[in-house]
């Protein structure tokens, strides 16, 4: 068995073919699945993918009382936690034209920049997200901030760096996961706010969460 690949799925790593190319190839192979799928489930964990094609992470077994609080917690505070990705990740989507956020779209340094600096409103836009960009500060040029921006992203695994040369990235199958997350609160928040006193409809609703935002508690 891969030792990265376990390595890599125990850490919390999403399994995808842009960020993990040969890790996603393997868990392609329906012999290596099920030798990773027995292998997890050894520790009570199983191997869950973000839709049909989407990347492969890891998941508890079974839907337990601490699980269940800890994924109600975290759902409650995923617009705080992950909040600055999401605004990094819109400010791309106005300055670049075709940009959907999805996995395998490309993203230029030298493209957002154009626009940034053509746009009073987008320089406006970035320049206040100074305190959520680490290793900016407001004297940095938009260049400098840009560079930090999707450092930061690839730092959170939403980007990889596809082309040094002219800095150019590429969106990995994580983002699937940022989209499921904020769908699912956007259809529950009533239900999370407040713990069901329902205990099935309190297990169906951590087991979607849990599906949907890869919450492993590895």
């Amino acid at each position: 068995m891969n030792a990265k690949l376990l390595t890599d799925l125990l850490a919390g790593q999403f399994i995808c073919e842009i960020a993990f190319e040969q890790e996603y190839e393997l868990l392609s192979d329906p012999e290596v699945r099920a030798e990773v799928e027995l292998w997890l489930a050894s520790i009570d964990r199983r191997l869950a993918q973000l839709g049909e094609d989407g990347a492969y992470f890891v998941a508890p077994m079974q839907i337990m009382a601490p699980h269940a609080a800890k994924v109600r917690e975290d759902l409650k505070r995923f617009r705080d936690v992950y909040g600055p990705s999401v605004r990094m990740l819109n400010l791309i989507r106005e300055a670049k034209d075709g940009f959907s956020c999805s996995p395998g779209d490309y993203v230029q340094l030298a493209d957002i920049e154009g626009s940034i600096n053509e746009s009073s409103t987008l320089e406006s836009h970035l320049r206040s997200m100074h305190s959520a960009i680490a290793g900016v500060s407001i004297k940095h040029s938009n260049r400098e901030f840009l560079k930090r921006m999707l450092e930061n992203l690839t730092d959170s695994g939403y980007l990889v760096l596809s082309n040094p040369q002219n800095e150019t990235y590429r969106v990995t199958g994580k983002i699937d996961h940022l989209h499921a997350a904020l769908e699912f609160i956007s259809e529950h928040e009533p239900v999370i706010a407040s713990a069901p006193e329902d205990e099935a409809q309190t297990e169906d609703l951590v087991l979607k969460a849990t599906l949907q935002t890869g919450e492993s508690d590895v």
